[in-house]
């Protein structure tokens, strides 16, 4: 066993005792080759088979406090002022305003009808239930409000069904219900269209 070997399998012991290894030690411990090969090692373990943790409340809420945390909160809050809804305040337009905007940006007819289904699409972007979002709005929001809007639903299956699967987990929940629940999401996505779907539908939820 090489010595990336034996670290990796001490790093994976102590974690599922529940310890909390030192990951900053532990990569300072080997030689910078190695050290490539014991951070991709724990980061597979980590993605693809380090079992879920209980979720505590209390020991969440502590975390947040810690100096750590505090930094990982500077860094994301840059990305956290382009969701759509800040973005859209920020340029100072009201959803029915952006609504209009999209439309005309990308060459559909702002009428009436189309800017309502519009508006209630962008009201699903901003509220996180919008479950993709078609690449041609993604450019029209993009000139409009001069920011990269965050899509809060996965806008597609990740590469790894294994990170999918583990996506649907909790270690409360017995594996027969995980994939029932992933059952139900593909049978959701899977629907046919509604009657009335048109071009404005087309243009939000196309999946190109």
């Amino acid at each position: 066993m090489t010595t990336t070997e034996r670290l990796f399998e001490d790093f994976r012991a102590a974690f599922e005792r529940g310890e909390r290894p030192n990951l900053g030690d532990l990569l300072e411990s080997v030689s910078a080759d190695q050290r490539a090969e014991l951070e991709q090692k724990i980061e597979r373990y980590l993605v693809d088979e380090a079992p879920l943790r209980s979720y505590d409340a209390t020991a969440f809420a502590a975390e947040q406090q810690t100096p750590l945390m505090e930094s990982a909160a500077e860094i994301f809050s840059d990305a956290f002022a382009l969701q759509p809804s800040r973005a859209r305040e920020r340029a100072g337009l009201s959803i029915e305003e952006l609504a209009e905007q999209v439309l005309v940006k990308t060459g559909m007819a702002d009428d009436a009808a189309n800017r309502s289904k519009a508006t209630r699409y962008l009201e699903q972007l901003e509220a996180g239930t919008l479950p993709r979002l078609g690449s041609k709005v993604r450019e029209a929001l993009r000139s409009v409000l001069g920011a990269e809007v965050i899509l809060a639903v996965m806008p597609a299956p990740p590469q790894s069904p294994g990170i999918a699967f583990r996506a649907s987990l909790s270690d409360q929940a017995p594996p027969e219900q995980s994939v029932q629940r992933a059952e139900m999401i593909v049978d959701a996505l899977s629907v046919e269209s509604p009657a009335d779907w048109d071009e404005v539908d087309d243009l939000f939820l196309s999946a190109d």
